[in-house]
This record gives C-alpha cells, structure tokens and sequence, in this order.
C-alpha cells in the first residue's frame, strides 16, 4: 500500500485537550510502521491548488477562511465563524496540504495497488459553504472531483462513525454539473452529531445516487460487517466505477472517546479484505483516505491492521461474504437498498 503523509500536518492546531490533535496521526502512522509501511517509504504531497478547491468550495468561503486564521495570533487558536471546527494561524496552509495529500494519493491509485491518504484536518463535514465538525476543506471531495474531470466514475464510501454531510451536499450538487456520474455511500450512528443521513435522504438518478444507512447506537460487528458486505459489491457491481475512495473514520470502533459502536477491531481487518477485494474485481482504484478515530490505541491498531491486510499478510484477510443484518430495522433498510441497483 502507497502512503502518502506529510508531518507538517501536526502544525494544524486546535487547543489543548481538543479529541482532534496531533498525537491520532503519530498513533496511526505507529501503527502503519508496526505493520510493515515503512515510514521511508512514504510518499510527500504538495498542497492542493486553489483551483482545486474551487471545484468543490465556494471562492468567498475559501477566502473568508485564508482572511480568519491570518487573523489570529501565532500559537493561539480559534473557532470558526461556521461553528465547532478550532484552527490557528497556519490551518489554512495545513488544510490545503491535507486536501493536497489526498488529491495525490487518490490520482497514485492504480487497480491492484491501493493508496492511503494520512491527513488532518479531517474533512467529510466541511460542506461547500461551510467548515464544520473539525473540517475546514472537503478532501474527499476534492479528490473526487479531480478524478471525474480526469477519468470517470467515482464512487465515495465512508464508514466513519459520523455523518459525511459535507460529502454528501457536494455529491448532490455534482449530480447536475454535468460530470460523470458519482456516488456515496455511508454507514454512520444515528442519531449522532451533525444530525444527518437518515435513510430518507437516499436518492438514486441519472446523475448518481446517495444511499444513507443510519445505524442505531446498539449495532454489533457483525451486522456492521453485514451492512458491508451486503451493499458494496452489489452497488460497485451495478455502478462500475473507475475509481473507489473511502471516507476511513475509525471512530466507529469500540473505546472512541467521543463516539464508537460495539463494534471490535476485527472489523477493520473484513473492511480491507471487503474493499480491496471489490475493487479488483471490477477493475477500480482504491484510495482510503483517514477521517476520524479519537482513541490513540484504536488508531495504532487501525493503522497496523491496514499495513498488514495490505501488505505481508494480504493472502491471508479473509473476506466477508454478502450476508443481510440480523437487525431487523438493519435488514430492512439493507433489502429495501439492493432493490435500487
């Protein structure tokens, strides 16, 4: 697996005791090293154009943004005019690094040889008028973006434990800008913070669709894994996209501190070996690109389990077989999915 990673990301500040710090991306790439990627071997990243970022997000937000953090003080730190989203002086350079890494690792993607983008600050709630829930740019977005101007289809899929809002207003607003056809897929608790992608808000037309699978707080691996294993290779299979780029928030799991299912780590493990093998059967690249985790030891573990699963223990990841919830509410919502693809 490609790494792309730049350590200026730490330089992004948001105040003592704040869940999204510094140390998450240290944990994480710990673990990446434990499991094989070796930190020498990780790719740089420039940041992301203006251009780029105009594709996605409106030029008065993006200046009003560059104007905010030139504003504050040196080593102090400020929240948003948007609301809930802490940035100092420099986020803005750091956020348009971040939105640069995964931009590149997305365009490194090549079928059989998936990529991970490892980036803060995160960006699946930053809408295009926006920042918010510890976003301040839509990398994924922007990615995404980039790829449909370059080369076709791209499905979105993200299991972070919270609602990707952001992605999904961007998805919506791309279905009739006359691009290729994009879609989005999401599993996230709910209720939960922002409030968002209940199954209602589902959609499928001639520009691409959104299928929302709100998971109620008490959901257990195995149907998270079933959630999974059931639309994806079903929805990539109909879809056929050329490209596959993965909101990764590991706050789902089991210990988060502000968020987190009952859900075990192995999950991870049936999470690559799901991904990785739809890709290759329809001929996608695959880039993962990190979103939330608040538990350092769940990203050291996130991290190890995804070096492993695509690297030196990749033969062995077992894959999970297409199997429908054992929630009845799940099933339900799962079922009634499929019957659009």
């Amino acid at each position: 697996m490609r790494v792309t990673f730049d350590p200026r990301c730490a330089e992004h500040l948001t105040g003592a005791g704040h869940p999204e710090r510094p140390q998450r991306i240290a944990a994480f790439v710990s673990g990446l090293e434990a499991g094989g990627c070796a930190r020498a071997g990780f790719a740089g990243a420039n940041p992301a154009s203006r251009g780029d970022i105009r594709a996605v997000h409106d030029a008065a937000y993006i200046d009003s943004i560059e104007r905010f953090c030139e504003s504050i003080p040196p080593g102090a730190v400020a929240e948003l005019p948007s609301g809930d989203t802490n940035v100092g002086r420099t986020s803005f350079e750091i956020a348009l690094l971040a939105a640069g890494i995964v931009v590149d690792a997305a365009l490194a993607a090549r079928p059989g040889t998936p990529t991970l983008a490892v980036a803060r600050p995160p960006g699946h709630h930053a809408t295009p008028k926006r920042g918010m829930g510890f976003c301040v740019f839509n990398n994924i977005a922007v990615a995404a973006q980039r790829l449909r101007g370059e080369s076709g289809r791209v499905l979105i899929a993200d299991f972070d434990y919270h609602h990707g809002n952001g992605t999904q207003a961007w998805v919506e607003h791309a279905f009739t800008d006359g691009g290729p056809a994009i879609g989005f897929i999401s599993s996230h608790a709910y209720p939960a913070y922002p409030g968002t992608g209940a199954f209602s808000e589902s959609q499928v037309g001639e520009g691409g669709f959104v299928v929302d699978v709100p998971l109620p707080l008490t959901t257990i691996t195995e149907d998270f894994i079933a959630v999974w294993s059931s639309l994806l290779p079903a929805i990539v299979d109909s879809f056929r996209p050329a490209h596959i780029i993965v909101s990764a928030g590991f706050d789902f799991l089991e210990g988060d501190p502000i968020a987190g299912l009952p859900v075990a780590a192995r999950a991870v493990d049936s999470l690559c070996g799901l991904f990785g093998q739809t890709a290759a059967a329809c001929g996608a690249s695959l880039c993962f690109v990190l979103e939330g985790g608040y538990s350092l030891e769940n990203m050291s573990a996130s991290g190890l389990a995804m070096a492993r699963d695509f690297g030196a223990a990749a033969s062995a990841v077992e894959v999970p077989t297409a199997s429908l919830p054992s929630s009845p509410h799940l099933r339900a919502l799962v079922s009634e999915a499929l019957t659009w693809f």
